[in-house]
């Protein structure tokens, strides 16, 4: 009697093949989604609960609430490319409804994106790297990962208010810029003092969204004189403390109307005119408290929104010089002085 053996085909069957990149799809998308939604819940909540009055920002705003968000996506999703995917994703949708909502401007967000996306990384790295060589080792690692997740609103909490009081503390900053002008000081003074039209091409920043001042108005001229400052979104209204035509005016700022920038307040503000054979040198310098922190990222970016502003102002200056009174200097130009 013969027996017939049927071989079996060698190769895998197709249709098995296709279900297990199914599969795959199905598991790396739900993993991304996972982790996106757990770094988007913790950079949200983590940013509602340390905001307050937005009158005061700080290392754990800005380092911790990223750190955690890409601690805990590292803690969740295992694969490295995964990781990455979720921590872009996270950052992109958390920047995008702070913008939607109103809670921040398109300038704070982009500002302060290099320093959240360092957070968020160097909290990936530590959470592979945590999970790895500790995580995955126990009994319970699932269980583990969500007393971690579960956690961390309470571990912000916490050091939100141990920052606080430090915080609080308003830093003040000097910005100086300074500008030549091809006019006697007289002539340059009385611009100083009230500027009917600003207009003209604007600084980048100014572009982007910062307040442009349009005008400025001086009730009278001497000590106590009123001066305000128009600007597309507000004012700012200033006191004369110093008045010595044509060489120097002192400002106090008691009001400002401009919208947004909580953690940031115009203090004082001064005019220098030095005259240079018939040219004039113009040095403006502009007292700012601020609170955000760290100081050492803050602060050059502060000192390019006020210095964006002054040069804005010192360009219509030298450009009514020439174009109304024809007073013409090609070698003029302005330049940021640190303080």
């Amino acid at each position: 009697m013969f027996t017939i053996h049927f071989l079996r085909d060698p190769r895998p069957n197709p249709d098995k093949r296709t279900l297990t990149m199914d599969a795959q799809r199905t598991n790396l998308l739900k993993g991304v989604l996972l982790g996106t939604t757990i770094g988007v819940l913790l950079q949200l909540g983590g940013y509602l609960l340390v905001r307050g009055a937005r009158s005061e920002f700080g290392w754990v705003m800005f380092v911790l609430v990223p750190f955690i968000s890409g601690f805990a996506v590292a803690a969740v999703v295992r694969r490295p490319k995964r990781i990455v995917a979720c921590c872009i994703t996270g950052g992109v949708i958390t920047f995008s409804v702070m913008l939607l909502f109103g809670w921040e401007g398109i300038i704070c967000c982009a500002m302060s994106s290099p320093l959240v996306a360092a957070g968020i990384a160097i909290g990936a790295c530590a959470g592979y790297r945590f999970r790895g060589r500790l995580i995955d080792n126990l009994p319970a690692p699932n269980k583990m990962t969500l007393i971690l997740i579960l956690l961390s609103p309470l571990f912000i909490a916490a050091a939100d208010r141990v920052e606080r009081p430090f915080r609080a503390v308003q830093q003040r900053e000097v910005f100086t810029t300074q500008t030549t002008v091809a006019a006697p000081p007289e002539r340059v003074w009385e611009r100083v003092a009230a500027t009917h039209t600003l207009d003209g091409p604007r600084p980048f920043l100014l572009r982007c969204g910062l307040p442009t001042p349009t005008r400025c108005e001086l009730d009278r001229a001497g000590v106590g004189g009123r001066r305000v400052c128009y600007f597309d979104g507000g004012i700012i209204a200033q006191e004369v403390t110093r008045w010595e035509s044509p060489s120097f005016m002192g400002l106090r700022v008691t009001e400002s109307t401009l919208p947004g920038r909580h953690w940031l307040s115009f203090i004082d503000a001064s005019y220098e005119l030095f005259a240079e054979g018939a040219k004039t040198r113009i040095v403006r310098h502009t007292t700012i408290g601020t609170r955000l922190y760290p100081r050492w990222y803050w602060r050059p970016l502060e000192r390019w929104g006020v210095t964006s502003e002054h040069d804005f102002v010192f360009a219509n200056l030298r450009r009514w010089m020439e174009t109304r009174l024809g007073y013409h200097d090609h070698e003029s130009h302005a330049d940021e002085q640190k303080p």
